[in-house]
């Protein structure tokens, strides 16, 4: 089968010849390297593929030597640096070669966020192009199979996720076979290789308390107290996590309401498969008690997807005052406060919710179900 084409791959490729380094962050399995050799490929550049893992190129990248790096690397335009984070020192390896040749063109891919390695940040200030590869969006499903399969995908995402090798699977056994795969320790390989993380089993018993948590605030110390660890190892865990790529936060919207919840976060999975792995519930949706569970993590994480696509860098919340009242995503842009409240059968929000937007002055809760997701995921 074809490999799906990404919205990112147009944005990158414009951003090529201007002199700085391209970094190309995701999860693992993502499709980051089939990206980046999809853009070698148009570019007539084949041979610039380097994988980072691969002894003789992660040594040559550690000599520091800007000559030894320009004479292995030459005779290419475009140089993809693959799994880059596995290199120490990459940031200043990669300055140190464009400083000597501003002519090279250099994508640098990683599966975690580079301060897990400590190696880019500094050294590359100003010098780079950022994108955030996520699993596979509506949009692009919707550009590579039609609407009728976009509309389709919605259930299996909710349930399976949205992998590039779960979307392109032909069969719920195959999707679920592929993704048992996926969600093992590999997945979380770069959290697992940070030196302070020492215990596996105990990763995994964070993450599926997060599992069971998705859509209500996250205590730590409710973590920290359920599996007897303390508190500072559940937020050292919770950070490396979101550095991965595997969860990500939402922190709640605070102004002046004294009855506001103000200090817990919510955490959602970047994949509704890899939520759903955690707890091994792959049921389907007219038998699960959780499907609201799993709308809200979709459509958040689909939010999410759609701005970085976009290029829209909206401040985003949720809401919630001690008494009930919510509002599952806002978003903050320009001073306009724009409320979402996501029911997969209803089209009623929770009572209570219009309180927020008499207090701020907002726009009008959209309420986003079953039957109007097409129209919203897709702007």
């Amino acid at each position: 089968m074809e490999n799906i084409k990404r919205l990112f791959q147009s944005k990158i490729e414009a951003k090529l010849n201007k002199g700085k380094v391209i970094v190309l962050y995701g999860p693992r399995q993502v499709g980051k390297t089939t990206l980046a050799k999809e853009i070698l490929k148009k570019q007539g550049s084949v041979k610039g593929y380097f994988n980072c893992e691969e002894a003789f190129v992660r040594e040559t990248l550690l000599s520091m030597d800007s000559g030894r790096m320009f004479n292995y690397f030459s005779g290419n335009e475009i140089i993809v640096l693959d799994e880059a984070q596995s290199v120490s020192g990459i940031g200043k390896a990669i300055k140190i070669l464009l400083d000597a040749h501003p002519e090279l063109n250099i994508i640098a891919t990683g599966s975690s966020s580079f301060e897990l390695a400590n190696v880019v940040k500094e050294p590359l200030t100003g010098r780079k192009y950022e994108f955030f590869l996520p699993p596979v969006s509506f949009e692009e499903i919707k550009q590579n199979f039609g609407n009728a399969a976009a509309i389709e995908s919605i259930e299996n995402s909710l349930i399976y996720g949205s992998y590039p090798e779960i979307v392109t699977a032909t069969n719920n056994e195959e999707k679920l076979e592929k993704l048992r795969l996926l969600a093992t320790s590999y997945l979380y390989k770069d959290v697992l290789n940070y030196n302070r993380i020492k215990n596996p089993d105990l990763l995994m018993r964070i993450l599926k308390a997060l599992a069971l948590q998705v859509g209500s605030e996250v205590s730590p110390n409710e973590i920290s107290l359920s599996i007897q660890i303390d508190r500072k190892t559940v937020l050292s865990y919770l950070s490396l996590l979101e550095q991965a790529f595997v969860i990500f936060r939402l922190p709640p919207f605070v102004k002046n309401r004294r009855d506001e919840i103000k200090k817990m976060n919510k955490y959602y999975f970047h994949d509704n498969g890899i939520m759903n792995a955690l707890t091994n519930n792959f049921l389907p949706l007219e038998n699960r008690k959780d499907t609201g569970t799993l709308w809200e993590n979709y459509l958040v994480s689909e939010r999410r997807k759609f701005n970085e696509h976009h290029g829209l860098k909206p401040n985003s919340y949720f809401w919630r005052t001690h008494s009930g009242n919510e509002i599952d995503l806002i978003e903050e842009s320009n001073g306009e406060l724009v409320p979402f409240e996501f029911k997969y059968n209803s089209k009623k929000f929770a009572r209570g919710a219009n309180s927020f937007v008499e207090s701020y002055k907002s726009k009008d809760i959209l309420v986003v179900n079953k039957n109007n997701a097409f129209e919203w995921l897709t702007g």
